[in-house]
């Protein structure tokens, strides 16, 4: 999988193994706002410091190793970044969920999320995270990609 394979302007949530081996269901959680292969585009996630979380959004043109935005999809995507810690729950999949429950409503006749079940497509994100860790676990290549049955085109 390289960069040229993903959808311009496709919008991808990103799992990164905590242990090795792999504990099931032990992810760290982000999103990648994909530009085009040239440029790479946006990583999207929260990282803990200390005993709190803090934003930690950036450029990216290797995503698979480790276009500006319009202003609404930024928006959105760093709503949160203040009030990280406001709630004892944050955790990045908790923050990934949240900002995916904002691009599901509608904002200027567009909705940016066209999914109806964000607690299936978790699971759903889950179990393949867990199918495809072994191959993490080695780094096998290409990193796999998968498109959610949940997303309505």
């Amino acid at each position: 999988m390289s960069l040229s394979n993903l959808q311009p302007n496709g919008l991808y949530v990103i799992l990164f193994l905590r242990t090795l081996p792999h504990t099931p269901n032990n992810f760290h959680w982000g999103l990648y706002l994909h530009h085009d292969a040239t440029q790479g585009g946006i990583k999207y996630h929260i990282k803990q410091q200390g005993s709190g979380w803090i934003a930690d959004h950036g450029k990216t043109a290797s995503v698979f190793k480790s276009f500006l935005l319009e202003g609404h999809v930024n928006q959105q995507l760093q709503t949160y970044d203040l009030s990280l810690n406001s709630s004892p729950n944050t955790t990045c999949c908790v923050w990934l969920l949240w900002v995916l429950a904002l691009l599901q409503k509608e904002a200027s006749g567009y909705k940016l999320l066209k999914c109806a079940n964000l607690s299936a497509l978790e699971a759903e994100i889950i179990a393949w995270g867990n199918e495809n860790a072994a191959s993490a676990d080695q780094n096998r290549q290409p990193q796999p990609v998968a498109v959610s049955k949940y997303i309505q085109g």
